[in-house]
């Protein structure tokens, strides 16, 4: 085995899991409360070189390329945008995030774009009820003028009718916004923006700039292995042919 050719191949399949996680961000960068993903990275083997046949002093080390160990989500606050609509609610902080009940479950998720269903509950665009700080779905009365408050109040007139639940703990990605999570529980004082949104946390530009390079890195990484196969068949041939 070449191992200039394996650690090089290895380079070239991490670049492409790399280029499909900003693909997947860029394709999100308008989506309301979106939480960028990442991958990490380590060699796929390190080994120790010794002289003297493996018996002496350490020359270095020796990698075989980057292999993905993990993936990873930022919660990096995005930027909040003013909407003036009085069911729209922005968490201004890193942690906390909305529960919301689904067919699966309690979800969590950061995008606070509610509306009012038909039935009277407070939901999110996609029809998930959003539940309150004791985990219940929340009722709206009909006709009076609505609010969510800073502390996550919600009146309706000039009656305090809920309180917005928002949670803390360890969250783990499904889909492109919701988030499972086992261990959460009510944040005291939550800190929101009303009548604002969450956008996404992903810099495009950044983005962007990560695309070209990994693109430029996976071309050299492919004229590398060409060179490398033709050096190995010049090796070959001047071996066979040693005259």
């Amino acid at each position: 085995m070449n191992r200039g050719i394996y650690a090089t191949a290895n380079g070239m399949i991490a670049g492409q899991q790399m280029l499909d996680s900003i693909a997947q961000n860029l394709a999100n960068a308008s989506t309301t409360g979106y939480k960028r993903d990442g991958i990490s990275f380590q060699d796929a083997l390190i080994r120790t070189l010794r002289a003297d046949g493996g018996t002496g002093p350490v020359l270095g080390e020796l990698g075989s390329g980057a292999k993905e160990v993990g993936r990873y989500t930022d919660f990096a606050p995005g930027p909040i945008q003013r909407t003036g609509n009085p069911l729209d609610v922005a968490i201004k902080t890193r942690e906390g995030a909305f529960a919301v009940q689904t067919p699966d479950g309690v979800r969590y998720t950061r995008d606070g774009s509610f509306t009012r269903s038909a039935d009277g509950q407070l939901v999110t665009q996609s029809g998930f009820s959003v539940l309150d700080s004791q985990g219940r779905p929340i009722a709206l009365p009909d006709g009076e003028a609505l609010a969510i408050g800073p502390n996550g109040a919600i009146t309706a007139g000039d009656q305090e009718i809920a309180t917005l639940g928002v949670f803390e703990g360890s969250f783990t990605k499904i889909g492109n916004t919701l988030f499972a999570g086992s261990d959460s529980k009510p944040v005291a004082s939550p800190s929101l923006e009303p009548e604002a949104i969450e956008g996404s946390n992903v810099d495009t530009l950044h983005s962007m700039i990560q695309m070209i390079e990994i693109n430029r890195t996976f071309e050299l990484s492919q004229r590398s292995i060409i060179q490398q196969d033709e050096l190995t068949q010049k090796l070959i041939q001047s071996l066979s042919n040693p005259g």
